[in-house]
């Protein structure tokens, strides 16, 4: 029963390093055109805390998944963990460089809209489809070796 409801807290952890990206392709599509600064700005702000909720969000998972593999007896030599924990570390290294550096050029001399949402966009897709080869991991659990 204690591991089934860790293993439910991990899955909230999918939903919530997930679900937020979601959000934000309407919110691009508006970064795109906007013209108004100050509005502008107030969308990079909402998407700068979306990419803080996936992040934190994305410890919670962490937490509760390193307690699902211990509790459920999966050695971490398993392949779908070991393939897992790589995609993991190269998703924490993506997130970081995809998106900070981007943000930064707000407002500053270098900032293009058209270009900063386009690599906005860009970011979101391949770190979208990294956590969703993550999650078919999870879920279907595949033997490579």
């Amino acid at each position: 029963m204690f591991y089934d409801f860790i293993v439910y807290l991990h899955v909230i952890g999918a939903i919530l390093s997930i679900g937020p990206f979601f959000v934000l392709f309407p919110l691009m599509k508006r970064m795109q055109y906007e013209q108004d600064m100050a509005v502008l700005k107030g969308h990079v702000d909402a998407f700068s805390l979306a990419i803080q909720v996936v992040k934190h969000a994305g410890h919670f998972l962490v937490g509760f998944g390193i307690l699902a593999v211990l509790l459920g007896g999966y050695p971490w030599t398993t392949p779908w963990i070991l393939v897992t924990i790589i995609l993991l570390i190269s998703s924490v290294i993506y997130l970081a460089r995809a998106f900070k550096p981007t943000l930064r050029t707000f407002g500053t001399n270098a900032f293009n809209q058209q270009r900063f949402v386009r690599k906005l966009r860009k970011a979101v897709w391949i770190y979208v489809v990294l956590l969703f080869i993550m999650l078919w991991l999870m879920v279907t659990k595949p033997m490579f070796w």
